[in-house]
């Protein structure tokens, strides 16, 4: 997910991969015993899930020759059977195609849900009621049939000089269940949670929304046993959308457990 004002954090992300794969290849050369063994992929990868999805923002609309909306009947045809949305980030940003593409996605019934950038240098329950608002000015509550619940991005250890804090993002996800009755769905990394907030346990009754790249699922959260979404790509080619790379999900489970969780029975 790309964030409005700043050089996205998973540039930090590709770093680590290029010097992960730096070192395998030292690795490789290392006697056998030497070498710890390789995880094995849990499940066969992404494409071994049944139920699969995207999320966007306004950045996904860009192209050369201006802003081009989405083929929603397209994106359904190609297999998508879920969406999440960028709404907010921080305290002052709207994004600019959240309400037409909320209503892109309820014009082919497709599952979406709203989510929040979290700046790590802003208050916690101010940057949810900004949040709030933006979801109320759309009608969307992520209580009603066809919606996921909200979700937060937290992909930040740090902006401006400002840590994340744990009190800070504690407020936002009790601010937004207070006011939507349904607990937000936390997209972050294992390592944002161990490297930022020491490791934390006290996230893991939160639905999860993980990212990790490639066909080896992430690691749950510190004191929780799985995940819910798995962003497995943010290459993906997803006909419908503007022609940009895509990030692409999946969703732990089967169509009807989304459909549960979307309130559609």
């Amino acid at each position: 997910m790309k964030p409005d004002s700043r050089p996205r954090t998973r540039t930090a992300l590709r770093t680590a991969v290029v010097t992960a794969l730096a070192a395998l290849t030292v690795l490789a050369a290392a006697p056998a015993g030497l070498v710890p063994a390789a995880s094995a992929d849990a499940a066969g990868g992404p494409q071994t899930y049944a139920v699969h999805g995207f999320d966007s923002s306004h950045h996904s609309h860009e192209t050369e020759g201006g802003d081009r909306a989405y083929d929603w009947p397209a994106i359904v045809r190609g297999g998508r059977s879920f969406v999440y949305l960028k709404a907010t980030e921080g305290l002052t940003f709207d994004d600019g195609w959240f309400t037409r593409d909320l209503a892109g996605a309820r014009s082919v019934n497709l599952p979406h849900g709203a989510y929040h950038y979290f700046k790590a240098d802003k208050e916690g329950a101010a940057q949810a009621d900004h949040f709030l608002a933006a979801l109320r000015r759309a009608g969307h509550t992520g209580g009603k049939p066809g919606e996921l619940p909200p979700a937060v991005d937290v992909e930040e250890c740090r902006h401006d000089g400002h840590p994340l804090r744990l009190d800070q993002l504690k407020a936002f996800l009790q601010r937004v269940r207070q006011a939507t009755g349904t607990a937000p769905v936390l997209y972050t990394r294992r390592d944002i949670v161990d490297d930022c907030l020491g490791g934390t346990r006290d996230l893991a009754g939160h639905r999860a929304w993980l990212a990790r790249y490639g066909t080896t699922e992430p690691r749950p959260l510190p004191g929780a046993t799985g995940w819910d979404f798995w962003q497995h790509s943010e290459q993906a080619r997803i006909p419908g959308t503007a022609g940009r790379p895509m990030d692409a999900d999946v969703f732990h489970g089967d169509h009807a457990a989304l459909r549960r969780l979307a309130h559609l029975g």
